[in-house]
C-alpha cells in the first residue's frame, strides 16, 4: 500500500520536528543554538541526541548506522556499523553514544586526495553535520558528515561548502544590516533548488551494450530513424512504465522528507526530469545525492536503468542539472527579490551587482566546478549553454543597471501590459522573457546556473558562488560601513554599484548564447572559453584567482593543488575506461558482425554475379579494413600514453578520446549496412522505442 498521505511525509527522516518531540527542551535548544553557530555541542547534549536518534531509528527498523560523506570524487561513501554491542557480561545490547554520533573513522588514503595522503597515512575522520537531517534507508541510519584527514585536510566536498556558507552569511548579514533596521539579520543562507535530468532505458537492452555498462554512454551508434526532431516527447504523456517508476521514487523521497515537486518528459526520447524544492545549500546537495542514488535503485526495480551521463546518445539532447540559487536572511528576506520598485530597491541592487562581479571574476572556476570530462560532450551542444560563462538579467534589469552606470541614460519603467485569455480576462504579462541559452540567468527572484552536468555534484559550484559572492560583499561592506547617514549611504551605494557595473558589464549578454556570433563577441570582450575540462582546470594553478579561498579558509594551497591533481586523475581514468571499452566493442561486437555479413555475401556474389551486391561487399570490406587499422592504432596510442607522467598522460588521453570520432563514423556507417541478424548490439532505434 502506497504511503503518500502528508502524515507520512518525512517519516524516515530524523528532522527538526522529531528532535523537538523526542529531546528534552534544554537539549533541543542547545542543538538549535549550535547550528546557528552560537555555541558548541557539549558531550551531554551529544549523548542525549544520540540516544533519541538511536531509539527512533530502532523503532523504524534500523539495525545499523553509517557516517555518510561526499569524498572528492563527487560520489558518496559510507560504512555500516551495527547498533548491536555486548555488555561486560557478554549480553547483547543496542548502544550508540554521542561520541559515535559526532565522530567516526574511515580509511583516509583510499579516497581521492591529490597527494595529500600517502597510502600508509590511513586515518580519515568523519564529523557530524548537525545542520542536516539523519535518515533511514534499507534499515540503515544515515548520518550526514564531513570528511577530513588526520591532519585536518579537507577530503570531501561538504567541508569547503559549509565554510563558504559561513563566509557568505557573515558578510551578507553585515550588508543587510546597513540598510534594514526593522529586523536584525544574524544569519543568511544560500537556498538552492536543483533540477535533475536523466535517461531511462530498458534494462535488457542496457545489459547487451558494454559501453553503457562501463561508461554510461554509447561510444558507437548510428542515429535512429526517429530521434527528437518530431518534438513530441517534451512535456508529453509519461509512459505507464515510467509513471510506475515515478510513483515508487516519489514514495521513497516522500518518506525521506524530500520535496520532489515536478516531474516531466524532457526533450530527448527516454529523457526525464525531477525537480526538488529549495533547501539550504548543503541540504539541497545532500538531497540531490540521494535523488541520484534512488533514481538508479528504483529504476532497477522496474527493469529499467537510469543513465546520469551528460551525453549518453549522440545526435540528441544530453542531460544537465540546473542550479537555482537565492539568498535569504534568518527572517525570510530574499535579497534577490526585486520587489515592486526594483529601480529604487538599493539592497536588491547591491546584491545583484555583487553577483555580477562574482560571476565575472570567477567564471573560470565555475566552468571547472560545473564539469568533469563527461560534461565536455554536452557543453556547447544545442541543448546546453556553451562553455563561455555569461549572465542574462532581462531587458528591464539591464536598463536599471544602465541607469546607475550612465548618467545620461534615464530608466523608464516598462509597461508590462496584459494578455487576454478567454474566460480569465486580462492576465499580467511579465516584464521580460527568459533566455534558456544563458548559462547564468536571473529568473525573477533567483539565479539559474545551467552548465552543471547531470552526474556532477553541485557542492563545488555553490562553494564557488558563495565564496566569490561573500568576498565581494566583504569589500562592499568595508566601503559602505563608515557612512552612517542614510542619504550619504544611499549615495555611496550608487557610487559603488556604478564602479562594479562599468568594470564587469562584459559578462552581461541577453541574446542567443548558442550562436557563433556570441563566441566571436565573447572573445572580443576577453571572456574565457575553455573548450575542454582539461583546459579549464589550469585555472586551479592560478594563484591570483585562488587566493580568496586560502584567505577565508575554504581550502589551503595544498588542498587547491590536490584538486588539480584529482582533476587530472579523473581525466585519465575516464578516458582510459572509454578507450578500453571501445577497444573491447570493436573486437567483440563490431568487427565480428561485419565479418559475418561479408561471409554471408560472398557466396551470393559468386552465384548471382550481382554488381550491387558485389559493391556492397567491397564497401564493407574497405570500411572494415580502415576500422581495423584505426583499431590497432588506438591500441598502440593507449599503451604508449600509459607510460607518461600524470599531466602528460591526461593531455594524451584527451587527444586519444577526440580520435574516437573517426572510429565512430566508420562504425556507425557499418551499422547501417549490416543486417539486424549480424548486428547484435541494441541500436538507438531499439533503445528509444522500448519504453513507448
Amino acid at each position: 500500500m502506497k504511503k503518500n498521505g502528508y502524515e507520512h511525509f518525512g517519516e524516515m527522516s530524523f528532522n527538526k520536528q522529531k528532535m523537538r518531540e523526542r529531546l528534552p527542551y534544554p537539549i533541543y535548544l542547545k542543538w538549535k543554538n549550535a547550528i546557528r553557530n552560537e555555541e558548541d555541542l557539549d558531550q551531554e547534549t551529544a549523548d542525549a541526541i544520540a540516544h533519541a536518534m538511536k531509539e527512533w531509528a530502532i523503532e523504524n527498523g534500523a539495525t545499523h548506522y553509517c557516517h555518510w560523506f561526499q569524498p572528492l570524487n563527487g560520489l558518496t561513501a559510507k560504512k555500516h556499523d551495527a547498533f548491536l554491542d555486548r555488555t561486560d557480561r557478554q549480553e547483547a545490547i543496542y548502544r550508540f553514544s554521542g561520541k559515535e554520533l559526532v565522530k567516526g573513522e574511515s580509511d583516509g588514503s583510499s579516497f581521492p586526495s591529490g597527494g595529500m595522503r600517502s597510502t600508509f597515512e590511513a586515518r580519515g575522520y568523519t564529523y557530524w553535520d548537525a545542520t542536516a537531517n539523519s535518515f533511514i534507508i534499507d534499515r540503515i541510519l544515515y548520518i550526514p558528515t564531513i570528511f577530513v584527514s588526520y591532519n585536518g585536510d579537507k577530503l570531501d566536498k561538504k567541508a569547503p561548502l559549509i565554510e563558504s556558507m559561513n563566509l557568505l552569511s557573515k558578510y551578507g548579514s553585515k550588508v543587510v544590516n546597513l540598510f534594514e533596521k526593522a529586523e536584525y539579520t544574524y544569519r543568511m543562507k544560500p537556498k538552492v533548488g536543483l533540477e535533475q535530468e536523466f535517461f531511462l532505458i530498458d534494462e535488457s537492452l542496457y545489459n547487451r551494450r558494454s559501453d553503457l555498462k562501463s561508461c554510461g554512454r554509447t561510444l558507437i551508434g548510428a542515429n535512429a530513424p526517429k530521434g527528437q526532431e518530431m518534438e513530441d516527447h517534451y512535456f508529453g504523456a509519461i509512459p505507464r512504465r515510467v509513471m510506475d517508476f515515478y510513483e515508487d521514487l516519489n514514495e521513497k523521497l516522500w518518506a525521506l522528507g524530500i520535496y520532489a515537486k515536478t516531474e516531466h518528459n524532457e526533450v530527448a526520447p527516454g529523457q526525464y526530469e525531477v525537480v526538488v524544492l529549495f533547501e539550504n545549500a548543503n541540504i539541497s546537495i545532500d538531497y540531490n545525492q540521494l535523488v541520484m542514488s534512488l533514481l538508479k535503485s528504483v529504476a532497477r526495480k522496474h527493469q529499467l536503468v537510469c543513465l546520469l551521463h551528460e551525453k549518453p546518445f549522440a545526435g540528441i539532447n544530453g542531460s544537465g542539472k540546473h542550479n537555482n540559487y537565492s539568498l535569504a536572511t534568518n527572517y525570510g528576506l530574499n535579497v534577490f527579490d526585486p520587489g515592486d520598485d526594483p529601480a529604487n530597491n538599493t539592497l536588491f541592487l547591491l546584491f545583484m551587482t555583487a553577483m555580477i562581479e562574482a560571476i565575472d571574476e570567477y567564471a573560470p572556476l565555475l566552468r571547472v566546478a560545473s564539469s568533469g570530462p563527461s560534461n565536455d560532450y554536452r557543453l556547447g551542444g544545442l541543448e546546453a549553454p556553451p562553455a563561455i560563462v555569461s549572465m542574462y538579467l532581462g531587458a528591464d534589469m539591464e536598463a536599471i543597471l544602465k541607469d546607475i552606470a550612465i548618467e545620461e541614460y534615464k530608466y523608464k519603467e516598462p509597461k508590462a501590459g496584459a494578455i487576454k485569455i478567454n474566460s480569465l480576462g486580462y492576465t499580467p504579462r511579465d516584464t521580460s522573457d527568459r533566455n534558456r541559452t544563458s548559462p547564468f540567468a536571473f529568473t525573477g527572484n533567483k539565479f539559474e546556473f545551467r552548465m552543471v552536468g547531470s552526474s556532477i555534484s553541485c557542492a563545488d559550484t555553490n562553494m564557488i558562488i558563495n565564496t566569490a559572492l561573500g568576498h565581494g560583499l566583504k569589500k562592499m561592506y568595508d566601503f559602505l560601513a563608515p557612512f552612517e547617514d542614510t542619504d550619504q549611504l544611499e549615495l555611496k551605494a550608487r557610487e559603488y554599484m556604478k564602479e562594479i557595473i562599468v568594470k564587469h558589464s562584459r559578462i552581461l549578454y541577453n541574446k542567443d548564447n548558442y550562436s557563433e556570433a556570441w563566441v566571436k563577441e565573447a572573445e572580443k570582450r576577453g571572456l574565457p572559453n575553455f573548450r575542454t575540462y582539461l583546459e579549464a582546470i589550469e585555472t586551479l594553478k592560478d594563484e591570483k584567482i585562488m587566493e580568496i579561498f586560502e584567505e577565508y579558509g575554504i581550502f589551503s594551497k595544498n588542498e587547491a593543488h590536490a584538486l588539480y591533481e584529482i582533476a587530472l586523475e579523473s581525466i585519465v581514468n575516464y578516458h582510459s575506461l572509454e578507450t578500453r571499452a571501445l577497444l573491447t566493442m570493436l573486437s567483440k561486437d563490431v568487427e565480428p558482425a561485419v565479418i559475418s555479413e561479408i561471409k554471408e555475401l560472398m557466396p551470393v556474389v559468386k552465384e548471382l554475379q550481382n554488381a550491387g551486391v558485389k559493391k556492397r561487399m567491397e564497401d564493407l570490406n574497405i570500411l572494415l579494413e580502415e576500422l581495423m587499422d584505426r583499431h590497432e592504432k588506438l591500441k598502440m596510442d593507449y599503451n604508449e600514453a600509459l607510460e607518461l607522467s600524470l599531466e602528460d598522460k591526461a593531455k594524451r588521453m584527451q587527444e586519444i578520446s577526440e580520435d574516437f570520432t573517426n572510429i565512430r563514423k566508420i562504425a556507425d556507417e557499418l551499422e547501417l549496412m549490416v543486417s539486424r541478424k549480424n548486428w547484435t548490439l541494441p541500436t538507438y532505434e531499439d533503445i528509444f522505442t522500448a519504453l513507448e
